[in-house]
């Protein structure tokens, strides 16, 4: 008898706080990359992960489809006032808010 049932999409939440010049950006990437084929992914910038905003490169990780947010306050903090526009403005209590929403949270730090 065969299973019918639809598979179930996990959801991924990527925080990051390391600044974007770490070995971690590749590592982010290739876990993007494969994860967002199995379902959503998010990735939350705070602390030094908001020099992401600045860095051209982080447009790989929306064209890969994940949602990316940052902390506002971190962002004001290090002085860093542009960003692409696919960048969503959040919070560190918004991010406390959206932890139970995510199967899995990965931090970078």
């Amino acid at each position: 008898m065969g299973d019918n049932s639809e598979k179930v999409k996990m959801r991924f939440l990527f925080v990051v706080t390391s600044n974007p010049f770490a070995k971690d950006f590749s590592t982010l990437i290739n876990l993007v990359k494969v994860l967002s084929k199995r379902g959503d992914v998010a990735v939350f910038f705070s602390g030094n992960g908001v020099y992401y905003l600045i860095r051209p490169e982080s447009k790989i990780l929306k064209d890969l489809g994940a949602r990316l947010l940052y902390c506002a306050h971190s962002a004001h903090q290090r002085g860093v006032s542009s960003h692409a526009d696919f960048f969503e403005s959040s919070s560190t209590y918004n991010l406390s808010k959206m932890l139970p929403e995510y199967d899995k949270v990965i931090v970078f730090n």
